[in-house]
């Protein structure tokens, strides 16, 4: 079951991971420290606070 539960998270970060360079096709113009601040926010920031919510709706209330 172990085995199984790896591989199964090593595809969901490698997924993840790719899908970090797909919006960057579209920015050409911008700075490569633009690329990583947005990056890095997103995925860092942004992606926790709405899983948060999502999955328990009175973290709001704290």
């Amino acid at each position: 079951m172990s085995v199984f539960l790896g591989v199964v998270l090593h595809a969901l970060g490698g997924f993840a991971s790719g899908s970090f360079y797909l919006p960057y096709k579209k920015v050409n113009g911008w700075a490569w420290e633009s690329y990583w601040l947005v990056g890095g926010f997103f995925p860092g920031l942004w992606l926790p606070c709405c899983s948060a919510i999502l999955r328990c709706l009175t973290c709001l209330a704290c």
